[in-house]
This record gives C-alpha cells, structure tokens and sequence, in this order.
C-alpha cells in the first residue's frame, strides 16, 4: 500500500498570498533553542521560500543554550528569536546576589554567563525503560540511589517545571508583540502559547506534533504531568486551524482519539532532492572513521541515545565478518557514548565501532552514501517508537543505502513497499541481527536502485507542498471570518 495521498498535491511550488499588500506573518514556535532542530528549521525554510515573513521563536541565554537570546537573520531567509528562560538555578543565583547586596558583600558567586553545573541544559536525564534490552541498561548514566537519588529526582522535575512555565510566559509574550497572522507550534508543550496568543490577537494556529506526544519515552513517574498532558493537547488539537504530524499512524490516532473534524496532514521529515544525483563514491564514512575504501561498513546516523538499537548492533559484531565495522555518525551525551564504549570492549567489538561525530544536516545524505548497510532499529517501548518513521530512514533512502529496520509499524510498512532492504524483530538475538545485515548486504545493488527511486517519490518538495497548501487554507478561512490584517 502507497503511504502517499491519492489528493496529494504535485510539486509546484505554491505561495503564500499577501494579506493588505504585505506578505503574512507566520511565527514558529518551539521548546529548544533551534539550533538541531531539523524539521523545524525545513519547515521555517519552506515558509519563508513560499513567500511569508517567519519568525523562529525558542529560548536562549546562559545556562540553557549556547545560544544568546535577541534575535537574529538566518542565512535562510527568516529569523529566529531566542527569549530567556527562568529555572531554579536562576532563581539561587538571583537570590545569592540579592544576599550579597543586603550583607554589602561584592564578591561574585559565579558567572552567569556561562553554562555551569545542573543548569547547563534543559535535557532530561534519561530513564530507562522497564523494556530496555541489557546493554542500553549497562550504558545509562548512573543516578544516585535512596534519599539522594529521590532529591535529585524532585529537583529536576521542579527545574523543569519552572523552565517550562517561563518559555511559555516569555514566548508567549514575544509572539504576541510581533503580531503574526498565523502560529505553528511544535509538540504538544507549546499549545499554550498558541491558545493564548489565537485568543488575544485572534488569529488561528497549526499544531505540529513531532511525535506521539501522551506516548513518548519519558518517565512512567510523573502523576501530574500524565494528567496535564492529554486533555491540554485533545484542547489544543480541537481549537487548531489545522494539525500536521510525522507519520500515518500517529495522524489516525490523533484523529481516532481527540474526535478530530479532518484527519491530521502528514508532513515528513524527510530531505529535499537535490539537483545532483548522490554517489556512492562521494561518501565520507570511510575517511571519517580511518578505514580502508574495501572495509565494508553499517552506519547508524542521529542522536547517539539509548533505544536505537545501537547497543544490539555493537553485540552483534562479533557474529559479523571481520571486514566489516559499525560506524556512528552524530552525537550522544559524553556518559552514554563512555557506556557504548565500555559495552564496545565488553562484547569484543573493539577496533570496530566508529564514533565519527556529526556532521552538516545538508550533508547527511551525500556522507552516507558509502556505506553498505543503514540501521534505523528504533525499539518500540512507548507508542510514540512503534508509530515513527525516524529521519535516519529517509537520510539513508535520499543516500541510496539498504537499510535495515525493526519490526514497527510505518517504518517496516515503508521498507517493504519500496524494497528498500530488511525488517527484523527488535528483540533478534546478535546472531539473527547479524545473519539479516548480511543478508541485506548481499542484496545491496537492488536495494541501493530502489532506494534511489524512492528518493524521487519521497521528497520534501512534496512535503511542504502540503504544509504551505495548510497554511494557506487556513489564512484564506481567517480572512473571510473577518480578519485581514
């Protein structure tokens, strides 16, 4: 069965009308500091290539991003606004200084323009899952056991809570100032802000879920976030203009559980095609890893974290050939990747995994293009696993690779239409995993033809096609309610 629409429309670029004279305003928003953010960036791009005045907003500042807040132009053509954000450790520094002054005291207690400590970033720390296999467990940072370990915990969730909180009010406010004619909101912890600023500027706005947002791996130990986070979305789902998602089980269950009017536009991340043909022979793994061009190589690209399967392939090397080696090509927390390579030496796999780093998202596509066999082995935990379709599939497809991927529903539903490679169960033994690399290596040339026909058919031309044609609909119908500027 074909994943695309028989009413998807083609790829001629469509543009954004003007409203009063004057391109729309289409303000972005979402709760990172942009930087990674591959979708959101595409997506800005589109908008702004299509003809609208966009405007990135996420946070900024010292202690969470190495980003400062204001805003700046993007070579790309829109802008992004960085706002600051509060947490806890603002609020200690902020109070120590407010002590210093009542005391007379004018010894600093720290710079606030640096990074430093718990504060240096908003990401969670990762939970393993009841379901990990053992040696994504034996890779996991360590945390503090018994009272302390209980203390650490409660402080993270309140500094998380309080970070939250203030980007909804700081964003919040900074859309509301720019006055745009149409807000899209990344994931379900940005709804609020797109409610409050319809509601005072009246105006409508798209929500964009990049992810089965009630079903994503995440602590099972949150009772008040469990019960926040599903009515605020089935809320903010309703209200929205339009909703877009990543993948077709997630638009069905989105439409399925909220009672939505029209099902959820499927918007992919997958790469544009370029005007140059990707060749094998432009491939960067083997010079970024040290190898000889007749090694054969299995790459996995993205974020280096627990739930990719990553542990599964490092245990599964010893099963393989010696010519053949395991390239990574992204970054990971330096305590994971310590823990990969310890799980590295502990399985005998030493000299053969590859930790090259990330490099250029423009360029992920033409660096992969010499390797022999891509992994996406997403295990499938949480819901939110199981409905993917990770951007590592569609990089490799865009590279001309085979690609390997576990037994999940659209991901495995996408290789076998296409014949893109393999599919296997996300609990193989190292031994099966290893007979089912092969195999798909040895089916590489007619692999590596279907997955180069595919990436004509599966583009992001056709996916902001769809995207701008929303938009689109959705400022028409605003201006016939009545609003025009």
């Amino acid at each position: 069965m074909r994943l695309r629409s028989d009413s998807e429309p083609t790829m001629t670029a469509a543009r954004y009308e003007p409203r009063d004279g004057l391109a729309p305003r289409v303000a972005f928003v979402v709760y990172n500091d942009v930087h990674r953010d591959a979708r959101v960036m595409r997506i800005a791009k589109a908008s702004a290539d299509a003809g609208a005045r966009v405007r990135v907003f996420a946070f900024g500042g010292a202690r969470v991003s190495r980003y400062p807040t204001g805003v700046t132009g993007h070579e790309d053509g829109f802008e992004i606004e960085r706002v600051p954000i509060r947490s806890i450790g603002h609020m200690l520094v902020d109070a120590g200084r407010v002590a210093r002054r009542v005391l007379r005291r004018s010894a600093p207690i720290g710079d606030a323009s640096e990074p430093s400590g718990a504060f240096a970033s908003v990401s969670p720390v990762p939970v393993s899952p009841v379901s990990a296999p053992e040696g994504a467990a034996a890779a996991l940072p360590a945390t503090p056991r018994g009272i302390k370990g209980w203390a650490v915990k409660q402080w993270l969730r309140a500094d998380r809570t309080v970070r939250q909180f203030s980007f909804w009010h700081s964003a919040g406010r900074a859309v509301r100032a720019w006055k745009p004619d149409l807000v899209h909101v990344h994931d379900a912890n940005t709804l609020p802000i797109a409610t409050r600023a319809a509601r005072s500027l009246r105006i409508p706005f798209v929500y964009d879920s990049h992810e089965l947002w009630t079903h994503r791996n995440v602590s099972a130990d949150r009772p008040l976030a469990k019960r926040l986070e599903g009515p605020m979305e089935r809320r903010g789902a309703r209200r929205a203009a339009g909703v877009i998602t990543v993948s077709p089980s997630i638009a069905e269950w989105l439409q399925q559980r909220y009672s939505l009017r029209e099902r959820p536009i499927l918007v992919r991340n997958i790469p544009p095609l370029g005007d140059r043909r990707i060749e094998r022979s432009g491939g960067r793994l083997h010079e970024l890893a040290g190898l000889a061009h007749d090694v054969r190589v299995i790459v996995y690209c993205g974020g280096i974290t627990f739930n990719r399967g990553i542990e599964r392939v490092i245990e599964a090397i010893p099963c393989l050939p010696d010519d053949v080696h395991f390239v990574l090509l992204g970054e990971g927390s330096e305590v994971y990747v310590a823990g990969l390579r310890s799980l590295v030496d502990r399985a005998g796999g030493h000299g053969r995994v590859h930790f090259v780093g990330a490099v250029a998202q423009s360029e992920v596509s033409q660096a992969l293009a010499d390797a022999d066999v891509s992994i996406a082995l997403t295990q499938p935990t949480v819901l939110s696993y199981e409905y993917s379709l990770p951007n590592k599939l569609f990089e490799s497809i865009h590279a001309g690779i085979p690609i390997l991927v576990s037994n999940t529903r659209d991901a495995a539903a996408l290789v076998n239409e296409y014949d893109l490679g393999g599919v296997i169960a996300p609990d193989a033994s190292p031994e099966a995993l290893a007979a089912a690399l092969l195999d798909v290596a040895t089916s590489a040339d007619r692999h590596r033809a279907a997955a180069l026909d595919a990436a004509r058919d599966l583009t992001w031309q056709q996916e902001s096609a769809r995207l701008v044609a929303l938009h689109r609909r959705v400022l028409s119908a605003d201006t016939r309610n009545g609003r025009t500027s």
